[in-house]
């Protein structure tokens, strides 16, 4: 450090201190390492990329006034599976109220920012986000997929009553259905719903709402399928590729009209990633009933139903399936993207396995909602992540557990009392982690 001074006319500099070189256009301080203490040790790089990420999702913005712990809470649902009562403490030793620009972040202000969350206007918040996706993966949103999931939860005040699961588990049982992207798996809506409620009237009750958001194509199983529903996706001018169940008639009508030995031909073979099936199609409620005719799924089927001393009659169409579409695709394209939407299945296992939805922790019944919404959003922030990562294959779990160890040390000088920030020094891979996500230390 110098100061400019004049002598005898002219402009001449002293010394006033020495704090260091500068190194590409930075400086570097140079002191006495043994004067050197550690003020803290915080997990920094991982917390960084997900905040970066929530910042181009634009949550801060959506979440309104409680959006720091709110985001802490998401942050947390990716890198720490920790009860709300134990956050506090794990968070201070994060950077995490660094990149939120608050001081700490209690017990309280989290039970109040779930409180918050179930209150506010969400589907504006799904708005956004459809919106931004379409802008990055415009290809991506042309199909999505829907399924449901239950989960379990507990609590005194929850009104609703015990129910068996689809593991047969009997507890408190809440739905969600959820949308997500047919390629990438990007979640685009979701809506809880109690336990009691079928699938049919889930898709009833959301398809108006997808088609509001300017989704045009969906792929749903069969448990969705009803007249009724078909109807209403022709009126509002969508696309369907949806999976029907035998039904007597359905039976007596197509599938005894086949003709094995015409339908088990090179002709009708689709070639799908684990097998191979033969189909047959058929006008039907304004679109095409395709038959799917699976050898290999008939015999085991067949074997277990001998076993189980059925009739005849009861296993005639095993093998068969059912999909319904009013698409352009021809017979096996439909085939493959139905039996190959299987995104929606890796979606749920991550939002059970590392967005912790199972056991839900909270014992209010808007708080398991508001919960549900935190995994929502933990999602879109992870699968932004994996987007992002397609380049360099790594998966966004995997992705933090590279980061996760990268903490910003905080030093001060034992004399001068200055403190200042040090990272530690990365690996090759991390390195180019960062690369691909425009993140700067």
């Amino acid at each position: 450090m110098v100061e400019s001074y004049r002598e005898s006319g002219k402009v001449r500099q002293r010394v006033l201190e020495y704090i260091g070189k500068e190194v590409n256009g930075k400086p570097v301080i140079k002191v006495d390492i043994n004067k050197i203490n550690v003020s803290s040790v915080k997990r920094y790089m991982d917390v960084e990329i997900l905040h970066q990420l929530s910042l181009e999702l634009g949550l801060p913005e959506l979440l309104g006034d409680h959006h720091r712990p709110l985001l802490a809470m998401i942050y947390a649902h990716l890198l720490q599976k920790n009860s709300i009562r134990q956050l506090p403490e794990w968070i201070e030793h994060t950077t995490i109220c660094d990149s939120l620009q608050c001081e700490r972040i209690s017990t309280k202000d989290l039970y109040e920012s779930l409180s918050h969350l179930e209150n506010i206007n969400f589907e504006t918040v799904e708005t956004s986000l459809i919106s931004y996706w379409s802008k990055l993966a415009p290809d991506d949103i042309s199909t999505v997929v829907l399924d449901v999931t239950d989960t379990y939860f507990s609590g005194s005040t929850a009104e609703s009553k015990p129910r068996r699961g689809k593991d047969g588990n009997i507890s408190k049982l809440l739905q969600i259905g959820l949308i997500i992207s047919f390629q990438n798996g990007f979640p685009l809506l979701h809506r809880t719903y109690e336990g009691n409620v079928p699938n049919v009237k889930i898709f009833e009750d959301l398809l108006q709402v997808i088609s509001d958001n300017g989704l045009r194509g969906i792929i749903l199983d069969r448990g969705f399928f009803s007249k009724v529903n078909i109807e209403d996706i022709k009126r509002l001018g969508m696309q369907v590729i949806i999976g029907v169940k035998q039904t007597v008639a359905i039976q007596k009508q197509f599938l005894r009209t086949i003709d094995r030995d015409e339908i088990y031909t090179r002709k009708h073979q689709v070639v799908l990633k684990e097998t191979v099936v033969y189909t047959k199609s058929f006008n039907y409620l304004g679109g095409k009933l395709i038959a799917i005719y699976n050898p290999t799924l008939e015999v085991l089927k067949r074997d277990k139903i001998l076993i189980g001393e059925d009739t005849d009659k009861d296993i005639k169409y095993v093998g068969y399936s059912l999909v319904y579409h009013n698409t352009k695709y021809t017979e096996a394209e439909v085939v493959k993207k139905y039996f190959e939407k299987d995104i929606v299945e890796r979606a749920f296992k991550k939002i059970k396995g590392p967005l912790s939805l199972r056991p839900i922790r909270v014992w209010l019944r808007h708080h398991v909602v508001a919960h549900v919404k935190v995994c929502y959003l933990s999602m879109a922030i992870l699968s932004l992540l994996e987007y992002k990562c397609r380049k360099i294959k790594i998966s966004g779990i995997d992705a933090l557990k590279t980061m996760q160890y990268i903490y910003k040390v905080k030093l001060r000088h034992a004399d001068t009392k200055k403190e200042w920030d040090k990272v530690v020094t990365m690996a090759k891979a991390q390195k180019d982690l960062l690369r691909v996500m425009k993140c700067s230390v």
